[in-house]
Parts: C-alpha cells; sequence; structure tokens
C-alpha cells in the first residue's frame, strides 16, 4: 500500500501527465521525420517491396486509423527516387528526430527530480544514442516479424498448417512486448544521471509493456464498433485519423512514464 501512495504522490508532484503530453505532442512533431530516417536507413539494405512488407507486419498490432497515416508515408518514401532530395531530407530529418529522445530525457530527469543539468551537447549525444538503440530494437522486431511471416507461408503451404494465419497478431504482440520491455528498460536506465542497472528497470519496463497491450488491442476493438469510426469522422473529416493517434500516443506516453514511476517507487521506499 505504501508503494502505491509513493506512486501517485510522484505521479502528482512532477505533474506526470502534463509531461506525457508534452511527449506525446513532441511525438507526432517527429514521428514523419524519425520515419524518413528509418525507411532511409533500412532502404539502403532492402528493396521497396520488402519494406511495405515490413511495415504491413506493423499494421497488424497497430489500430487502422493509426497505422494507415504510416503506412502511406512509408509508401510515399519508397518511390523517391531523386538522391539529392533524400539526402537533404535524410539530414533535416536525423536532426529533428532527436527532438523526442530530448522530450523523453527531460521528461525522466524531471520525475526522478534530479538536480544535475546536461549541456547542450551532452542532450545531443544522449539523443542520438537513444536513437541507435531504438532503430536497433525496430529491426530486430521487423526481421524477426518477417521471419515470422516466411515461417507461416513454408508451413501453410507444406502442411496447411494455419495457426499463424488465423492470429498473426498475437504471435506478434509477444515480439512486441519483448521490443518494448527492451527498449523502455534502456531509456529508463540511460535517461538519469546515475545509470541503473538494465536489470534494475525492468520492472517498470514490464508494467508499462503490459498497460500497452490492453490499450492497443482494446482501442482496435473500439474503432470496430458501429459508427464510432464513423462518428469520428464526422466529427474531424480529415483530421480524425491524426486525432486517434494523438489519443493513442497521449495515453502510451503516460504508460511509459507510469513505469518509470514504478521503478522509482522502489528506490523511495529501499530508503
Amino acid at each position: 500500500m505504501a508503494r502505491f501512495k509513493d506512486f501517485f504522490r510522484i505521479v502528482w508532484e512532477s505533474d506526470l501527465h502534463g509531461l506525457a503530453s508534452e511527449i506525446s505532442f513532441t511525438f507526432l512533431l517527429t514521428l514523419f521525420p524519425l520515419m524518413v530516417v528509418f525507411v532511409s536507413l533500412i532502404g539502403l539494405i532492402e528493396n521497396p517491396k520488402t519494406i511495405n512488407l515490413l511495415t504491413d507486419q506493423v499494421g497488424k498490432i497497430l489500430p487502422e486509423p493509426i497505422f494507415q497515416p504510416i503506412e502511406k508515408s512509408v509508401e510515399n518514401l519508397t518511390k523517391i527516387k531523386n538522391y539529392k532530395i533524400l539526402a537533404f531530407s535524410i539530414l533535416f530529418s536525423f536532426f529533428s528526430s532527436l527532438t523526442i529522445f530530448g522530450a523523453i530525457i527531460k521528461s525522466l530527469r524531471t520525475i526522478s527530480s534530479e538536480g544535475v543539468k546536461i549541456g547542450f551537447w551532452q542532450s545531443q549525444w544522449m539523443s542520438l544514442r537513444m536513437m541507435l538503440v531504438s532503430v536497433l530494437l525496430i529491426l530486430v522486431y521487423f526481421y524477426t516479424s518477417y521471419g515470422l511471416y516466411l515461417l507461416e507461408r513454408f508451413l501453410f503451404l507444406t502442411w496447411k498448417i494455419r495457426i499463424f494465419r488465423k492470429n498473426p497478431e498475437f504471435f506478434l504482440a509477444i515480439i512486441t512486448f519483448l521490443v518494448i520491455v527492451s527498449l523502455f528498460s534502456f531509456f529508463y536506465s540511460y535517461a538519469s544521471s546515475k545509470r541503473t542497472p538494465i536489470l534494475n528497470s525492468l520492472p517498470g519496463a514490464t508494467f508499462a509493456a503490459l498497460l500497452w497491450l490492453p490499450l492497443t488491442f482494446g482501442f482496435q476493438y473500439y474503432l470496430k464498433l458501429k459508427n464510432v469510426g464513423v462518428n469520428y469522422s464526422f466529427a474531424y473529416y480529415l483530421l480524425s485519423k491524426m486525432v486517434v493517434l494523438m489519443l493513442y500516443a497521449y495515453i502510451n506516453a503516460t504508460f511509459f512514464l507510469w513505469g518509470y514511476v514504478w521503478n522509482r517507487t522502489r528506490i523511495v521506499k529501499s530508503k
């Protein structure tokens, strides 16, 4: 009970939901620059058809209104043939996409009430490392899901096994869960001035990832309910998908910070 009291105290005192709003807003601003960087990097080793196939694996997890803008953007990026424009876009997107990781570092340090300030260049270096680790883990997700896709195809064509074909989202959810736990653990450990071991960051990361699962599948169910999608479209017209994406990003940012707070309550209790 004392740990839950500490949890809600830290949430209130750190204005956690205000920080979650900042992260989600920054994420939306940097989402497409991040995609330019990611698609450009993966485009060095894969052809457009494979990139689109890899992206489709994300669509089996995310709700459709959230996935559609991402899918269209990736599809358009793979069609760019002007390498001068592409190089300029990568350079611009690379630096602008560091903003989201700077917002994450600021939020986690605010929650931990650290008085240690970091300079501009140190902040950029930390953001760059966060980006590289994020890209690496996303690549792990993509290629693992792609391997499952090839395995499913082989099993179906050879022995008519349909277990992967009937419910692909459940198998992909397991991979996504492990990637999110790894990613959040690194963020929690790396953002603070006193680095905590990755293993000590696992409880909060697991807590946040467990909250992500019902949110994602619940969102899918909610948006498929009769008239829900229609009502969003009538209310916001072309902005409907961005409104849904903003809400989804905000709730996920809140869960991400909750996970960090859960780790902090263990530290407070040990003191």
